[in-house]
């Protein structure tokens, strides 16, 4: 099992500049980087007040020399807001600055605000996503491309770059929902499970995705990447109450957000959810418990970390990030 570090959790604070949290995140992808991290991932929001979403391409691009070998994840662009011709140029750029080392997470969206800015509907999410990828993958061939969609025309197009990663980079398919974790199964490399998930449902979705991967002929298994919310702590009393208030904070923002869906299982977006139905929360041992039962147990590839009682101070996230290391990572491998 790989770990990948969740970046927007170090660049939230709305009372500092955002540019002093940036060079402050650089000082930690150094020491994610050589404590055994495989990603630092990236989410994208568009209007986010009073809340602050510092936009995904851009920030990579900046972070892709200070990583190392790690990979870059732009996790979860959300596509059917998009011109998909400027997300395949934008993806091959980063692709190149990256030397092959991103990954790109497509989702639907499902903010009114959102939608209304790029003037869609959510009736119009599935089907811009898809066909958005038709599009992206036949301009990454590097071939000539004429094109006749629901939403979009080419006639005689060909992009001057094609992807270092070939066939283009990796896909991570953000998914709440067996109709989802299907998609993902069909048109991606990954199904992308997210935090607010809860244990519960985990394994119905991976049991979900990995069926419709053994339907398609010559296929790869596929990976299972999830992202969890994490509080480790001496004790697991302290680790709760670390925990809390992030996770309230959460609550309050997904729930104005309307994030829940029908289609969707139930997502942990309310004052009456336990943090423990959808984080790793204890002690050492009891996460590296529930951690190792993540990949024992349902075959999970890659586990994207938001820490929830994380440091206020540089110093102490260095630390926290050594000591995750040390009992977590280094006793996984």
């Amino acid at each position: 099992m790989q770990f990948g570090l969740y970046l927007r959790s170090f660049m939230s604070d709305r009372s500092r500049p955002l540019h002093e949290q940036i060079e402050e995140t650089i000082e930690i992808c150094h020491v994610a980087r050589d404590l055994g991290f495989s990603a630092v991932s990236m989410p994208q929001h568009w209007i986010s007040h009073p809340t602050a979403w510092p936009h995904p391409y851009p920030l990579l691009a900046r972070l892709a020399p200070e990583t190392g070998d790690m990979a870059l994840l732009a996790g979860i662009i959300l596509l059917p807001l998009h011109n998909p011709v400027d997300i395949a140029e934008a993806t091959v750029t980063l692709d190149h600055i990256s030397k092959g080392r991103f990954i790109l997470g497509v989702g639907l969206g499902y903010r009114k605000a959102e939608l209304e800015a790029a003037g869609i509907t959510r009736s119009d999410r599935v089907p811009r996503l898809i066909e958005s990828l038709s599009l992206m993958n036949q301009l990454w061939s590097g071939e000539e491309v004429t094109f006749e969609g629901r939403y979009w025309s080419l006639h005689n197009a060909r992009m001057g770059v094609t992807p270092m990663q070939q066939p283009h980079p990796p896909i991570w398919m953000a998914a709440q929902s067996i109709p989802a974790v299907r998609r993902a199964a069909q048109l991606a490399d990954a199904c992308y499970l997210a935090p607010q998930v809860g244990f519960v449902d985990l394994k119905m979705l991976v049991e979900a995705y990995r069926a419709e991967r053994a339907k398609m002929e010559g296929s790869h298994p596929g990976k299972v990447a999830v992202t969890r919310g994490m509080s480790m702590d001496i004790t697991y009393d302290s680790a709760i109450r670390g925990a809390q208030k992030a996770a309230e904070s959460s609550y309050q923002m997904y729930g104005t957000w309307e994030m829940q869906e029908e289609s969707m299982v139930s997502i942990h977006i309310s004052s009456n959810s336990k943090v423990t139905d959808w984080a790793v929360v204890g002690n050492d041992e009891e996460c590296l418990e529930r951690f190792a039962h993540l990949e024992a147990d349902l075959g999970v590839d890659y586990v994207g970390l938001t820490i929830l009682n994380l440091p206020q101070d540089l110093n102490g996230r260095k630390e926290y990030l050594a000591n995750f290391s040390e009992k977590i990572i280094q006793r996984m491998r």
